[in-house]
């Protein structure tokens, strides 16, 4: 039988010992993931996103997601852009909604821009100074790997959405 062994116990008794098994599962998203810092609206976020770094984000379903210490879900708004010929996406993800927030920290986050199988083309410094010189931005930088466990759900969750939405 795998995962059990045959042993003699002190009364020469043949017995099955039992060999627990240990599985870890770990989730590791093709993303990468930069905080925004602005006061700005989703919508004029998104427009100025849009001019100065030539892209076309549009509006998806809000994404239903119940962050750790909140009874009831929140519905954050999500932007997406598809750039084929980097063959990589852009989400720009509200951090705040009405029922709470996604992530306390960084403190005063307003928005996640997720970048979906980047790749080498994309230089990740090149983008955050892109986004820096946009005037109403306050502050940018990459979080990628330091939102935790936490974001480690969030972007399986987050994967989850994506699937339903583009069925």
């Amino acid at each position: 039988m795998p995962g059990k062994k045959a042993s003699v116990n002190r009364k020469g008794d043949l017995v099955m010992v039992k060999k627990k098994l240990k599985l870890e599962v770990s989730f590791s998203p093709e993303f990468r993931v930069m905080g925004l810092f602005t006061a700005q609206k989703g919508y004029r976020l998104c427009w100025l996103l849009n001019q100065h770094l030539q892209l076309d984000l549009k509006r998806l379903p809000d994404f239903e997601y119940t962050p750790l210490n909140q009874s009831a879900p929140g519905r954050f708004a999500i932007y997406h852009c598809h750039v084929p010929e980097l063959r990589m996406r852009y989400f720009l993800v509200c951090n705040k909604c009405s029922e709470g927030v996604l992530f306390g920290e960084p403190k005063n986050l307003d928005y996640l821009l997720l970048l979906k199988q980047p790749g080498d083309q994309l230089q990740p410094k090149n983008l955050i100074n892109s986004i820096r010189k946009i005037p109403v931005m306050q502050a940018v930088y990459s979080l990628d790997g330091k939102l935790g466990n936490r974001g480690d759900a969030f972007l399986y969750d987050f994967e989850m959405y994506l699937g339903e939405v583009f069925k």
